[in-house]
């Protein structure tokens, strides 16, 4: 009998889950642990309509050790509304790698795969996780193949930054109300599906507590006019309460300048990065859909973001986006850091077709989904 077994968890698991994730922090040049207290569960439509927690669990121990989710979502494929999967949060302690169990894992994702829901799944590996990189991109047997689809960029850009593009005199700002969900919603059923994988989305997601937009206030939502007409969405998205990023501690020429950057970012007011151990209070960019990809239009909306964010204990606004969409590239005018990671297509035998059908159009990425 195996030491190991595989299985479904649910929220009974929930300390365990919690457990594992606290104490596998993500590697890179700027290493971040992300938990999810007080529950595991506190918010499940953002991770998917239908969300499953594969669990390893030590038998000699009874205590989950690893985990990886399988989640389901309704996302505009080609410009049409389709279920597609997404594999994330898989996770091993130190002491239980080497042994297997990853490929084991992924035969009990195989498995859940056969309810015929989706042939296609996204996933994103960070830049620096190269191991991870080496098992899950190797093709090796049981494994579904991974092809690479491009970089997300995350963009941490620090409260109290300006945006170097001059505001169009022709355009028209203001913060959304909950009575504007209908309209927004409408502009995002038009706009959003010029990107591959945008979220379907309905009212209900900001409106429900199982919603896909948990959290996400109207007040947050910024809306951007031009001869009264909607041309641009963009929103705050404030996850602390069910999701938060801690620091691990930083790697390579950060580490040492980190002093330097902080001192820069005290006498310029804004906001510096916290020392290992602390949280990385910030506000996640969501819905972020301009016509015409109009980059002084992008631009404005940050900057009335930044400066919403900067009267809240938000240090930082964070904004992922993939490395081939026209609204990324500029993007970098602003101050702040990156955190790159790689987006793949993860598909079994079934999933080809589909995979191999998608166009040219720049991939979607919710980052407060990932």
């Amino acid at each position: 009998m195996s030491r190991y077994r595989f299985e479904l968890a649910g929220p009974a698991d929930d300390a365990d889950l919690r457990h594992v994730l606290a104490n596998t922090p993500m590697p890179g040049d700027i290493a971040l642990t992300f938990c999810r207290e007080p529950s595991f569960f506190a918010a499940p439509g953002v991770d998917g309509f239908k969300c499953q927690v594969v669990a390893c669990r030590d038998s000699t121990t009874g205590r989950i050790v690893g985990f990886g989710c399988r989640s389901l979502r309704r996302l505009f494929v080609n410009g049409e509304p389709r279920t597609i999967g997404y594999l994330s949060s898989i996770r091993l302690l130190a002491e239980h790698r080497n042994l297997g169990l990853v490929a084991r894992g992924y035969r009990f994702f195989r498995n859940l795969h056969a309810d015929g829901q989706t042939p296609l799944y996204l996933t994103t590996i960070s830049e620096g996780n190269e191991p991870a990189l080496k098992i899950l991109a190797s093709g090796r047997a049981g494994l579904p193949a991974y092809y690479e689809a491009g970089r997300f960029r995350t963009f941490a850009l620090p409260v109290g930054a300006h945006s170097p593009i001059q505001v169009p005199k022709d355009l028209y700002l203001r913060s959304a109300t909950p009575d504007d969900w209908p309209m927004i919603m409408a502009f995002l059923e038009k706009h959003g599906p010029r990107r591959q994988f945008f979220p379907c989305y309905e009212c209900a997601d900001a409106t429900m507590p199982a919603g896909a937009l948990f959290g996400l206030k109207a007040e947050n939502v910024w809306l951007a006019y031009r001869n009264g007409s909607l041309v641009g969405t963009l929103a705050g998205w404030d996850q602390h309460d069910f999701r938060q990023t801690i620091v691990n501690g930083y790697t390579g020429s950060l580490r040492w300048l980190l002093p330097i950057y902080n001192g820069w970012a005290a006498v310029r007011g804004q906001a510096r990065l916290p020392k290992p151990g602390q949280e990385l209070r910030y506000l996640t960019v969501a819905l972020p859909v301009v016509v015409g990809d109009d980059f002084p239009v992008f631009a404005a909306l940050v900057e009335a973001l930044l400066k919403q964010a900067a009267r809240g204990p938000w240090g930082h606004v964070v904004i992922g986006m993939a490395a081939n969409d026209p609204l990324a590239v500029p993007l970098s005018l602003f101050a702040g850091t990156q955190y790159v990671t790689r987006i793949f297509h993860v598909a079994w035998s079934d999933g080809e077709e589909l995979r191999q059908s998608l166009d040219g159009r720049p991939t979607y990425l919710e980052l407060g989904s990932l």
